[in-house]
Formats: structure tokens, sequence, C-alpha cells
């Protein structure tokens, strides 16, 4: 998949830009008794052709560890995927296996059953043997409500030869946020042309304003807090960096929720945040520069990074829960992950991130040199200081109206209180 597309899909994806109805019929209900023979469904969203291959030959290795369990994958468009999740709760047709992402967990965690005690035996899950921001990101009240198959953390990507052109040293992660801006103007007026790819994606943006101050969009009890002054404090800043400080290319229109990362792969941009999950394509796809990576710039009150993840969990209403947190033992084991890592997917546990760190040694230091070191001290840097992103129950209806009013303040047509008022006041509703 061409990074253009695969960033437009995670973007998308991560600012949870649905509205599509439900389709297809009701997943089969599992079959078989607990300790005997028994047929698992587990829904996943598509992963494309080469994707999906791979889940369901994972899914018949579970049969291989397993000969009594048999798992039955299916797939619906990202697009469908959580709606058509909440229409099989409601009915109590919801499979036995679900794939989660963080940001929906919130509003699912209630249907879905936590994998502690005698499940987390039955998984084989030890906590230290995962990055602590991988797990983090599918918690909920503290309790873990699936298991990671990846690490998703916010990092920032930066053009090299960009910074080499404009005479500025390239940033090492423990920059600041004085650091960022001073680079940024540096290299605009170096350039001519706007150094930063600014968003209003929910992961993205939030994740720089929380290392700016400390600022989170949605309390520890799930409420909207657009208004908090900490928030209100990093979202002025933030908008400064396009209104006054002239640095940062602002999205077209409030459909443009990828911009900044699409902007940094067409080299429009010199910087970018974007997900953990690029670290390897994009590198391999973007042509034409060198790309670095290097932890979020942190204000004097910074507050880290957000992490955001996906990964597996049994629903509520599964009738074989001891056999599903087995499954779901294989689905993101040892093996399952260097597979992965082989792949360039970064992993969520530790043993598997050498693999993946050696195979960017190997793909992409030859032309990229460096790279891979960087890659090792920023998921080392990124996990150690992630917090996990929540959300509210109605992020859908809140990403949308933060897309619509923070473009116009990007712009310069809206206040930044205007647009936090207007957002805090629909989206609390």
């Amino acid at each position: 998949m061409k990074l253009a597309t695969k960033l437009t899909a995670i973007a998308l994806g991560s600012a949870l830009v649905l509205g599509a109805s439900a389709c297809g019929s009701p997943a089969p209900a599992e079959s078989g008794k607990a300790g005997g023979d028994v047929t698992l469904d587990w829904s996943f969203w598509s992963q494309g052709d080469e994707g999906n291959k791979t889940w369901k030959d994972l899914a018949a290795q579970v049969t291989k560890e397993y000969p009594n369990i048999k798992v039955n994958l299916t797939t619906a468009p990202f697009s469908d995927y959580f709606t058509k999740m909440q229409s099989q709760l409601a009915s109590g047709t919801a499979p036995c296996i679900v794939s989660m992402q963080s940001l929906r967990l919130p509003a699912f965690a209630k249907a879905m059953t936590p994998i502690d005690g005698d499940l987390a035996k039955a998984a084989g899950f030890t906590e230290s043997e995962w990055e602590s921001g991988a797990l983090k990101a599918l918690q909920n009240g503290g309790k873990q409500f699936a298991l990671p198959y990846g690490l998703s953390t916010m990092v920032m990507y930066y053009n090299k030869d960009a910074f080499k052109a404009a005479g500025v040293a390239e940033p090492k992660d423990g920059w600041t946020t004085d650091e960022f801006v001073a680079a940024a103007e540096k290299i605009t007026k170096a350039s001519n042309k706007p150094a930063f790819g600014q968003t209003f994606s929910d992961l993205h943006m939030s994740a720089q304003l929380l290392a700016y101050n400390g600022a989170k969009p949605v309390s520890a009890e799930g409420q909207l807090q657009m208004t908090d002054p900490a928030f209100a404090s990093a979202f002025s800043w933030y908008t400064s960096l396009a209104t006054e400080k002239k640095i940062s290319s602002i999205p077209a229109s409030s459909s443009d929720v990828p911009w900044g990362e699409q902007q940094f792969v067409a080299g429009n941009v010199a910087m970018a945040v974007d997900g953990s999950w690029n670290i390897k394509s994009n590198v391999t796809d973007a042509a034409g520069f060198k790309v670095g990576v290097v932890s979020l710039p942190q204000g004097k009150d910074g507050g880290g990074t957000f992490s955001a993840n996906s990964g597996f969990g049994i629903s509520s209403t599964c009738k074989n829960k001891t056999e599903a947190a087995k499954a779901i033992g294989v689905l993101t084991n040892a093996q399952s992950q260097q597979a992965s890592a082989k792949a360039g997917n970064l992993p969520a546990r530790t043993a598997a991130v050498p693999a993946f760190i050696e195979g960017l040694k190997a793909d992409v230091d030859p032309k990229n040199p460096g790279y891979s070191e960087q890659v090792a001290a920023v998921t080392k840097k990124s996990s150690e200081m992630a917090v996990p992103f929540i959300s509210t129950n109605n992020w859908d209806k809140v990403t949308k109206l933060m897309a619509q009013q923070f473009q116009l303040a990007f712009g310069g047509k809206s206040t930044p209180a205007e647009a936090l008022k207007n957002v805090q006041d629909s989206g609390a509703k």
C-alpha cells in the first residue's frame, strides 16, 4: 500500500470519521462447550488482501496450538466495523473475539470482559513482556480489556534534507517546544514555505498539546474539557503557529484530516506529527528525501505523548472465554509478534522489537544511515512517556466538530477560544 493511501486510512481511522450504516448479517453464534471442541467467531476491520491473509493464517495457528479451538475470522470495512459491532451487541450476536481500537474502548468497555486473573493466565499474559505504552492504551478503569498487536504512540517525523539545507541541527530526543519553534522558523525562512504540517486530527494535534503543557481534551472520567484552561492555553499556542508565526501549513478544508502527514510525505513541509505505525513505511515510501524520527518536543510542563492502539479482547457475551483468551494468546504471542515485526510493523512485545530494528538496519539504513538507531531510541522514549488517549462516548461527533471549528481557527476566521467553546457546547451534549 502506498504511504499516502495508508496515511489517509490511518488518519481517518484515528479521527474516527465514520458515518456509514451497519451492513451485512449478524455473525453466527459461537459453538461448542467450554473444555470441548469450540468454534469462536472473531471480527476485525479489513486489513486488505495481504493483511487479511496474515490474520487468517494466525487464526489457523490457534488450531495448531489448541486442536479443540477453531477461530472463524470475518472482516468488515473500517467505516462499517464499529457500527456493525454496536448492532451485534444490541442483538446478542457479538463475536467472541473482538478487535478493538483504544479510542473506541470507552464506549464498548461495558460490553467486554477484562483480561485478568485466570483469563490472563490462559492468554499467557505477562505484563513485563510488553511495551508499557502499548498496554496502557487498551486499558480502561485500570483494567486490561485487550492485548495489542502493535505499538502506537505519536512521534515527530522530520525531513533531514530540509534541516541540512537550512543549516539547522537535527532534533534529538529531549528537545523542547522552543527548539521546535526555532527550527521551524529557520526552515520556513530558508525554504520560503511553512516548515510544519498542522492538523486537527485528534491524536496528532492533541499529542502535541499534551507535550506542550500536559493539556488533555478529555478528563480522566471521560468528560469533554475543551475549555479547560490548560487545553485552551495549549490550543492558542498551537493555532499561533499558523496565525502569528506563519510557520505551519494548515488544512485546506475540514475534510483534510491527515493534512500534516500528507504534506510531509509530499515534501511540502519539513516536520509533521504522526503515529509510530508509520516508522517503516514513511522511509520506505517517501521518495526524494531522508526521513528522521524523534520524540515530541516537550514544553516546561509537557506531559509526554499520547498512545492509541488496537488489539483483541473478549465480548462479555462470549460463552467460551477461556478458549477465547487462549486464542488471543496465540494471536499476540512472541512468534506472531516476530512475524509482524519482520513485515515492518512496530511490535508491542519488547522481545520482538530487536527483530523490527534489525529489519530497519537491513532495509532502510543503506539509504537512510542511522535511522534504525533513531527508531530504537524513540521507541523506548515514546513508550516510557506514553499516556493513553481517553475519548468520550460520542467521539465521532466530537472529531467532526473539531475539524469544522479548528480549521476556522487555524485560518484566523475565529479565535481559538470561540472554536473551543463551540466544540465544547455541542460536543458535551
